[in-house]
């Protein structure tokens, strides 16, 4: 999530208190704006006025007789969101941003709102991953190579046990204020990925994003909390180098996914042993990896099951449709139908749906996935990537997490469940078991997914 400093309007249109309600009105009409900072001596400001307060006002009335002296200031640091809902809170329609007493910016609903689409983490304010994908995609399409780190705290489950979700909740803030406080937004793009994982795009050469995530994991071994004797600690992992030129847009994405990837195998070799005792150094650790940015295969771990999609069949009646998905994982099948309507961005709704009801049913009881929202990348109905936004439910807590699946050969169907599956799979390992299906294993068929 930006900051104000990022979205605010800085060559900020103001009037003195000796100015009068026509200067005003002529300002904010040639300038097509809405409200204007009232400063005096070029340095104080001392009120503000809106098209509101100038209603009604004679035009040759003084600004200082009509401005409104109450007023809200907020720092250039503040995160997009705390605005928005000072915004809300007060029902102002601009804030004025102060930076070392002097009048640094002007913020108005429409600096905020492209910001406020985008889908962040209430919990840490930090964005999800569609913003640092899209910044991503963007550096990627300028011609500019990037690193991704991926970083991921050590024995966050066992933590969760033995001290409890809302200190557990108190480590994600402040890891996330420690990322914050270390990033280049100039450079860098932070997300939480989900879970106690965080994601930093980088502009940073591969060698220099390394020695980034080595200083960061070090600062997050610093973090002290009362009553947490063994502290947090964290590991990461890096990939980067791979080509900034493309043939076609949609191969930014796919090169993204690639980097993302590689990070995060290369952060789980880096992970302490599961034999060893849960407190380790407080200092991150780096995997070695080969020149393709992997560890050697001889080192690297086992898979969990992964679920895997066997088939969709998607029918309609005008606009009514139903929808089947079946998953696959460790030789079992499962499957699940939804139906509803299928306008517009609904179908792939319906799909994501009918692959987090086969998801769950994969699952024990008292784990399951929970579709929030679908989110699409593109213009119009071609979409180029498809984000699913999901909530994962264990007996103990739900975790919110997101994934992504680049549309190929036009399947936007396809994607949604891939989108789904990329959100949950990596919380599979963290479930006791892969449960039995609840019915006959299905034969799946090997035909592509059926439409009516």
């Amino acid at each position: 999530m930006k900051t104000v400093g990022q979205v605010m309007t800085t060559n900020v249109i103001w009037v003195s208190p000796s100015n009068v309600v026509k200067t005003a009105v002529i300002l904010m009409k040639g300038h097509q704006i809405g409200a204007l900072p009232v400063v005096h001596n070029e340095d104080a400001v001392v009120g503000m006025v809106t098209y509101q307060s100038l209603l009604g006002q004679e035009p040759d009335k003084s600004i200082i007789d009509v401005m409104e002296k109450s007023f809200t200031t907020i720092g250039p640091e503040m995160p997009v969101h705390e605005a928005a809902e000072i915004m809300a809170d007060t029902g102002a329609s601009h804030l004025l941003v102060v930076a070392h007493g002097r009048l640094a910016g002007i913020v108005s609903h429409s600096d905020l709102l492209p910001e406020m689409g985008k889908s962040f983490d209430p919990l840490t304010g930090l964005a999800w991953s569609d913003s640092m994908r899209e910044w991503s995609v963007e550096a990627l399409k300028s011609g500019t190579e990037i690193s991704a780190i991926f970083l991921d705290l050590n024995s966050f489950g066992a933590f969760n046990k033995n001290h409890g979700h809302i200190t557990g909740d108190l480590v994600l803030k402040t890891v996330a204020e420690v990322l914050k406080s270390n990033i280049d937004t100039n450079r860098d793009s932070l997300c939480r990925y989900g879970g106690d994982e965080f994601v930093i795009a980088s502009r940073r050469p591969m060698d220099e994003a390394r020695e980034f995530g080595q200083q960061i994991t070090e600062r997050i071994g610093q973090i002290e909390l009362q009553d947490v004797p063994e502290g947090v600690t964290s590991c990461f992992g890096v990939s980067g180098g791979r080509r900034g030129k493309e043939r076609l847009d949609v191969h930014f994405a796919a090169t993204l996914d690639d980097l993302i990837n590689r990070a995060s195998k290369n952060c789980t070799l880096a992970k302490p042993h599961r034999e060893e005792p849960a407190a380790v150094p407080a200092t991150g650790q780096a995997a070695e990896t080969g020149t393709d940015g992997l560890a050697p295969a001889a080192a690297r771990a086992p898979r969990e099951p992964r679920l895997k999609i066997e088939a969709i069949n998607f029918s309609s009646t005008g606009a009514l449709a139903t929808v089947e998905v079946r998953l696959s994982a460790a030789g079992n099948v499962y499957s699940y139908t939804v139906k509803g309507y299928s306008v517009g961005r609904s179908a792939l709704r319906l799909v994501a749906e009918a692959a987090a009801g086969a998801v769950s049913k994969s699952m024990p009881e008292g784990y399951g996935i929970v579709l929030d929202e679908i989110l699409t990348y593109g213009a119009g109905d071609d979409y180029q990537l498809i984000s699913a936004l999901a909530v994962f439910i264990t007996p103990k807590t739900s975790i919110q997490c997101i994934g992504t699946a680049v549309v190929r050969r036009g399947d936007s169907y396809r994607a949604a469940a891939a989108a789904m599956l990329c959100a949950i799979n990596r919380h599979i390992a963290s479930t006791p078991r892969i449960a039995a299906p609840l019915e006959s294993t299905i034969e799946a068929p090997e035909q592509e997914p059926a439409r009516e």
